[in-house]
Protein backbone atom coordinates (compact mmCIF):
# COMPACT_ATOMS: atom_id res chain seq x y z
CA UNK A 1 0.00 0.00 0.00
CA UNK A 2 1.02 3.63 -0.44
CA UNK A 3 2.74 5.02 2.62
CA UNK A 4 0.73 8.15 3.38
CA UNK A 5 0.14 10.72 6.05
CA UNK A 6 -3.56 9.88 5.76
CA UNK A 7 -4.35 6.94 8.03
CA UNK A 8 -6.24 4.08 6.42
CA UNK A 9 -5.69 5.20 2.84
CA UNK A 10 -6.85 2.49 0.43
CA UNK A 11 -5.74 2.33 -3.18
CA UNK A 12 -9.20 1.46 -4.50
CA UNK A 13 -10.75 4.51 -2.82
CA UNK A 14 -8.01 6.95 -3.88
CA UNK A 15 -8.30 9.18 -6.96
CA UNK A 16 -6.04 7.99 -9.74
CA UNK A 17 -4.41 11.42 -10.01
CA UNK A 18 -3.50 11.37 -6.32
CA UNK A 19 -1.86 7.96 -6.68
CA UNK A 20 0.11 9.17 -9.70
CA UNK A 21 1.31 12.25 -7.82
CA UNK A 22 2.28 10.41 -4.65
CA UNK A 23 3.64 7.03 -5.80
CA UNK A 24 6.64 7.30 -8.15
CA UNK A 25 6.35 4.79 -10.96
CA UNK A 26 2.54 4.69 -10.81
CA UNK A 27 2.22 6.54 -14.11
CA UNK A 28 3.99 3.70 -15.91
CA UNK A 29 1.58 1.21 -14.34
CA UNK A 30 -1.41 3.31 -15.38
CA UNK A 31 -0.13 3.57 -18.94
CA UNK A 32 0.34 -0.20 -19.10
CA UNK A 33 -3.33 -0.65 -18.11
CA UNK A 34 -4.42 2.31 -20.30
CA UNK A 35 -5.83 4.19 -17.30
CA UNK A 36 -6.15 7.98 -17.56
CA UNK A 37 -4.40 9.56 -14.58
CA UNK A 38 -4.28 13.09 -16.00
CA UNK A 39 -7.63 14.36 -17.30
CA UNK A 40 -9.43 11.49 -15.56
CA UNK A 41 -7.37 11.86 -12.40
CA UNK A 42 -10.32 12.67 -10.14
CA UNK A 43 -11.85 9.23 -10.53
CA UNK A 44 -11.11 6.67 -7.85
CA UNK A 45 -8.97 3.75 -8.88
CA UNK A 46 -11.91 1.37 -8.42
CA UNK A 47 -14.13 3.46 -10.69
CA UNK A 48 -11.47 3.91 -13.39
CA UNK A 49 -10.68 0.19 -13.38
CA UNK A 50 -14.35 -0.78 -13.58
CA UNK A 51 -14.93 1.48 -16.58
CA UNK A 52 -12.12 -0.21 -18.47
CA UNK A 53 -13.26 -3.69 -17.48
CA UNK A 54 -10.01 -4.46 -15.68
CA UNK A 55 -9.32 -6.54 -12.61
CA UNK A 56 -8.83 -4.24 -9.62
CA UNK A 57 -6.60 -6.78 -7.88
CA UNK A 58 -4.17 -6.87 -10.83
CA UNK A 59 -3.81 -3.09 -10.82
CA UNK A 60 -3.47 -2.88 -7.04
CA UNK A 61 -0.77 -5.55 -7.01
CA UNK A 62 1.21 -3.72 -9.69
CA UNK A 63 0.97 -0.47 -7.73
CA UNK A 64 1.78 -2.04 -4.38
CA UNK A 65 4.87 -3.69 -5.84
CA UNK A 66 6.31 -0.24 -6.54
CA UNK A 67 6.56 0.47 -2.82
CA UNK A 68 8.00 -2.88 -1.76
CA UNK A 69 11.56 -1.75 -1.10
CA UNK A 70 14.29 -3.93 0.39
CA UNK A 71 15.45 -2.91 3.86
CA UNK A 72 19.08 -2.90 4.95
CA UNK A 73 19.52 -5.45 7.72
CA UNK A 74 23.32 -5.93 7.77
CA UNK A 75 26.44 -3.82 7.67
CA UNK A 76 28.66 -6.57 6.24
CA UNK A 77 30.24 -5.35 2.95
CA UNK A 78 28.95 -8.27 0.86
CA UNK A 79 25.37 -7.84 2.07
CA UNK A 80 25.57 -4.05 1.82
CA UNK A 81 26.54 -4.40 -1.84
CA UNK A 82 23.53 -6.62 -2.56
CA UNK A 83 21.31 -4.09 -0.79
CA UNK A 84 22.75 -1.18 -2.79
CA UNK A 85 22.28 -3.02 -6.09
CA UNK A 86 18.62 -3.85 -5.46
CA UNK A 87 17.53 -0.81 -3.47
CA UNK A 88 19.35 1.91 -5.38
CA UNK A 89 20.91 0.84 -8.68
CA UNK A 90 17.84 -0.99 -10.00
CA UNK A 91 15.51 1.70 -8.65
CA UNK A 92 17.44 4.62 -10.17
CA UNK A 93 17.47 2.96 -13.58
CA UNK A 94 13.76 2.13 -13.53
CA UNK A 95 12.57 5.46 -12.19
CA UNK A 96 14.79 7.66 -14.35
CA UNK A 97 13.30 6.09 -17.49
CA UNK A 98 9.83 7.07 -16.31
CA UNK A 99 10.91 10.54 -15.16
CA UNK A 100 12.39 11.27 -18.58
CA UNK A 101 9.07 10.42 -20.25
CA UNK A 102 7.15 12.62 -17.84
CA UNK A 103 9.64 15.46 -18.21
CA UNK A 104 9.38 15.45 -22.02
CA UNK A 105 5.60 15.53 -21.79
CA UNK A 106 5.50 18.39 -19.29
CA UNK A 107 8.01 20.50 -21.21
CA UNK A 108 6.15 19.97 -24.50
CA UNK A 109 2.58 20.38 -23.28
CA UNK A 110 3.26 23.30 -20.94
CA UNK A 111 5.95 25.10 -22.94
CA UNK A 112 4.15 28.43 -22.55
CA UNK A 113 3.65 28.12 -18.78
CA UNK A 114 5.85 30.58 -16.84
CA UNK A 115 6.84 27.90 -14.31
CA UNK A 116 7.64 25.09 -16.74
CA UNK A 117 11.08 23.61 -15.91
CA UNK A 118 12.76 24.46 -19.21
CA UNK A 119 15.75 22.28 -19.93
CA UNK A 120 14.77 19.66 -17.36
CA UNK A 121 14.69 16.79 -19.86
CA UNK A 122 18.18 17.62 -21.10
CA UNK A 123 19.39 17.88 -17.50
CA UNK A 124 17.86 14.52 -16.52
CA UNK A 125 19.31 12.87 -19.61
CA UNK A 126 22.79 14.04 -18.60
CA UNK A 127 22.21 12.98 -14.98
CA UNK A 128 21.02 9.54 -16.08
CA UNK A 129 24.12 9.11 -18.27
CA UNK A 130 26.48 10.16 -15.48
CA UNK A 131 24.74 8.01 -12.90
CA UNK A 132 24.72 4.99 -15.21
CA UNK A 133 28.46 5.37 -15.83
CA UNK A 134 29.05 5.65 -12.07
CA UNK A 135 26.97 2.57 -11.25
CA UNK A 136 28.63 0.51 -13.98
CA UNK A 137 32.06 1.35 -12.56
CA UNK A 138 30.90 0.22 -9.15
CA UNK A 139 29.38 -2.98 -10.50
CA UNK A 140 32.27 -3.89 -12.80
CA UNK A 141 35.25 -2.81 -10.71
CA UNK A 142 34.71 -1.49 -7.20
CA UNK A 143 32.19 -3.96 -5.83
CA UNK A 144 34.15 -7.03 -7.06
CA UNK A 145 37.27 -5.56 -5.42
CA UNK A 146 35.41 -5.09 -2.14
CA UNK A 147 34.02 -8.62 -2.27
CA UNK A 148 37.52 -9.98 -2.86
CA UNK A 149 39.01 -7.94 -0.01
CA UNK A 150 41.42 -6.25 -2.45
CA UNK A 151 44.15 -4.30 -0.61
CA UNK A 152 44.11 -1.43 -3.14
CA UNK A 153 40.40 -0.60 -2.82
CA UNK A 154 41.03 2.85 -1.32
CA UNK A 155 41.92 4.35 -4.70
CA UNK A 156 38.68 3.46 -6.51
CA UNK A 157 36.71 4.42 -3.38
CA UNK A 158 38.14 7.93 -3.50
CA UNK A 159 37.11 8.24 -7.16
CA UNK A 160 33.55 7.18 -6.34
CA UNK A 161 33.40 9.64 -3.43
CA UNK A 162 34.45 12.47 -5.76
CA UNK A 163 31.70 11.49 -8.19
CA UNK A 164 29.23 11.44 -5.31
CA UNK A 165 30.07 15.11 -4.72
CA UNK A 166 29.19 15.80 -8.36
CA UNK A 167 25.88 13.95 -7.95
CA UNK A 168 25.02 15.96 -4.85
CA UNK A 169 25.77 19.19 -6.70
CA UNK A 170 23.49 18.01 -9.53
CA UNK A 171 20.66 17.47 -7.03
CA UNK A 172 21.09 21.05 -5.84
CA UNK A 173 20.77 22.26 -9.43
CA UNK A 174 17.68 20.08 -9.83
CA UNK A 175 16.07 21.73 -6.81
CA UNK A 176 16.80 25.17 -8.27
CA UNK A 177 15.32 24.23 -11.67
CA UNK A 178 12.08 22.93 -10.16
CA UNK A 179 11.38 25.37 -7.28
CA UNK A 180 12.39 22.65 -4.81
CA UNK A 181 10.16 20.25 -6.76
CA UNK A 182 7.00 22.07 -5.76
CA UNK A 183 4.55 22.12 -8.71
CA UNK A 184 2.46 25.26 -9.36
CA UNK A 185 -1.13 25.30 -8.14
CA UNK A 186 -2.49 24.71 -11.65
CA UNK A 187 -0.11 21.83 -12.47
CA UNK A 188 -1.62 18.84 -14.26
CA UNK A 189 -1.37 15.26 -13.05
CA UNK A 190 1.74 14.54 -15.13
CA UNK A 191 3.51 17.59 -13.72
CA UNK A 192 2.67 16.60 -10.15
CA UNK A 193 3.75 13.02 -10.78
CA UNK A 194 7.02 14.27 -12.27
CA UNK A 195 7.88 16.36 -9.23
CA UNK A 196 6.87 13.60 -6.81
CA UNK A 197 9.18 11.24 -8.67
CA UNK A 198 12.00 13.79 -8.65
CA UNK A 199 11.64 14.24 -4.90
CA UNK A 200 11.96 10.49 -4.43
CA UNK A 201 14.94 10.30 -6.78
CA UNK A 202 16.65 13.06 -4.81
CA UNK A 203 15.93 11.40 -1.47
CA UNK A 204 17.03 7.98 -2.75
CA UNK A 205 20.25 9.28 -4.27
CA UNK A 206 21.17 11.07 -1.05
CA UNK A 207 20.52 7.87 0.92
CA UNK A 208 22.52 5.92 -1.67
CA UNK A 209 25.49 8.24 -1.25
CA UNK A 210 25.23 8.07 2.55
CA UNK A 211 25.10 4.26 2.54
CA UNK A 212 28.25 4.02 0.45
CA UNK A 213 30.29 6.93 1.86
CA UNK A 214 29.52 6.39 5.53
CA UNK A 215 28.87 2.65 5.83
CA UNK A 216 30.16 0.53 2.94
CA UNK A 217 33.36 2.37 2.00
CA UNK A 218 34.84 2.70 5.51
CA UNK A 219 34.27 -1.02 6.12
CA UNK A 220 35.80 -1.92 2.77
CA UNK A 221 38.91 0.18 3.32
CA UNK A 222 39.44 -1.09 6.89
CA UNK A 223 39.16 -4.82 6.07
Amino acid sequence: MIHSDKPGLKLAETPVGDIAARLPGATAVFRSFKLDYCCGGKETLASAVEKRGLDLGDVERSLSALDERPVMTSEEPEELIEFILSRYHETHRRELRELLQLSRRVEQVHAAHPDVPKGLTEFLTALATELESHMQKEEAMLFPMIRAGHPMVAGPVSVMEAEHEDHFAALQRLEAMTSNMEPPADACGSWRALYAGLRKLSDDLKEHIHTENNILFPRAVDR
